[in-house]
């Protein structure tokens, strides 16, 4: 008879299914695409003060709000669209969140104007991590050191703080 060994993994993403299939088959993998980093930064700048369980709960709604977080029309919303937004209770209704968003937009479009792309652009930031998540603060807004370190662990550019029990982080 063959026995089936339990795969260990993190303990924050153990009692969800949606948050295994994030863990094993997302976080920490190199993410390329402009809109692709976008959405990463906003979700992690969502996440702030709230569990990844919810945001991740909610990542199809934040893609529905926020044109599947296109940079080129997210980087034009005005007033009326931000009020539609917080009007919108498949997502994180938080103002300066969402005010954030617009305004990283811009900011990631003049980065790619600059860079050629955000990948790029990321891949231009200082070798120490600490470093890293400075200039990340600096650059866009409500973006603290930590939101910082969860973007670059989940976009890859960083290696993700897997438990020691977890198969990832052996």
């Amino acid at each position: 008879m063959e026995t089936t060994k339990k795969v260990t993994r993190c303990k924050w993403c153990e009692e969800d299914p949606l948050l295994i299939t994030y863990h094993d088959k997302e976080w920490g993998q190199p993410v390329y695409g402009d809109d692709d980093l976008f959405e990463a930064l906003t979700l992690e700048i969502f996440q702030a003060g709230l569990s990844w369980r919810t945001i991740l709960h909610k990542r199809e709604n934040f893609r529905k709000a926020f044109d599947s977080f296109s940079i080129s029309s997210v980087k034009n919303y005005d007033q009326e669209k931000v009020e539609r937004l917080l009007d919108d209770a498949g997502i994180v209704r938080h103002r300066r969140k969402i005010e954030a968003t617009i305004h990283n937009a811009q900011v990631a479009e003049e980065l790619i104007q600059q860079y050629g792309s955000l990948k790029r652009y990321f891949d231009t930031l200082p070798d120490e991590i600490l470093d890293k998540q400075k200039q990340i603060k600096k650059t866009f807004k409500h973006v603290g050191l930590t939101t910082a370190e969860s973007f670059l662990m989940a976009a890859g550019f960083i290696q993700p703080d897997h438990s020691e029990e977890c198969y990832m982080g052996k």
